[in-house]
């Protein structure tokens, strides 16, 4: 029987700042489980590099450039099947765009709220730090606004810090793959959410209802392979305050591995729910 064939597209390091080695691990654990099962699997290429990559059957894909996601489109009007989908790259991309398709129906920071903000770049992916800042007053949020605009951002996203627990979530679409953790796990608590909402306090929440929540999310902005971070809240009710595409995984990455694996298969059979 034909197996499909397969090809792997590696993230720009522009869009992994510390965090190629990571991201290159989980591609390549994807890599090793669809081996394993039989299928004709080419070697990763890195998608500053296009004229490496082969025609497939399908693509696995961690790649944000423009041209990357230009030209899987065009695959993908053929049919072919793309993990993660190139719409979902793009409803991620914008900030300002994903947080408004939530608004309404899930839980994000308001536009407004206590004494102190979060600023975002919201025209495309963070690379820098200087693209995420924490405000401590208004003020402030509408200084660093100003100089985001002065420095070429397009859009910036200003939203109400939320005081809580910061966990973070990764989960694999269709599989029932769902994993959370406190950022404190690892010791670290030096940077952004971490600083201002402090060690956690393990507030009770639903995991249950979280992966629901997340699952939800991700359907409606068309991910099969994604992650972010939430604020649970003292009452244990969750705030989504990020959605990214292809995290690194790496504190489950090869059961992670395993569901990804197992969510391109479905994609490629046509036995996924798309």
């Amino acid at each position: 029987m034909h197996r499909a064939k397969i090809a792997f597209i590696g993230r720009a390091a522009r869009y992994s700042p510390n965090s190629v080695g990571k991201d290159t691990a989980i591609l390549a654990a994807v890599r090793r489980q669809l081996l394993g099962r039989g299928y004709d699997c080419a070697d990763i290429v890195w998608e500053d590099r296009p004229a490496d990559i082969d025609e497939a059957d399908a693509y696995v894909s961690m790649g944000r450039l423009q041209d990357t996601l230009n030209w899987l489109g065009d695959y993908e009007r053929q049919w072919v099947p793309v993990v993660n989908a190139t719409a979902g790259i793009m409803i991620c991309k914008q900030r300002c765009l994903l947080m408004k398709l939530l608004e309404g129906d899930f839980p994000v920071p308001p536009l407004v709220g206590g004494d102190s903000y979060w600023v975002k770049r919201g025209d495309t992916f963070t690379e820098t730090a200087a693209d995420v800042q924490y405000a401590a007053d208004r003020a402030t949020a509408d200084r660093l606004c100003e100089e985001m605009l002065q420095r070429g951002v397009l859009m910036v996203d200003v939203r109400a810090h939320i005081t809580g627990d910061l966990v973070k979530f990764y989960g694999v679409r269709g599989t029932g793959f769902f994993r959370c953790y406190y950022p404190g796990d690892d010791g670290d608590w030096k940077l952004g959410h971490e600083v201002h909402n402090g060690k956690p306090h393990h507030y009770a929440f639903d995991r249950q209802a979280l992966q629901q929540l997340t699952e939800r999310v991700a359907s409606l902005v068309c991910l099969d392979v994604y992650g972010g971070d939430c604020i649970i809240r003292p009452d244990g009710q969750p705030v989504l305050i990020d959605l990214n595409d292809w995290p690194s995984f790496s504190r489950c990455r090869d059961e992670a591995a395993q569901a990804i694996a197992e969510r391109v298969i479905q994609r490629i059979e046509k036995t996924d729910e798309w």
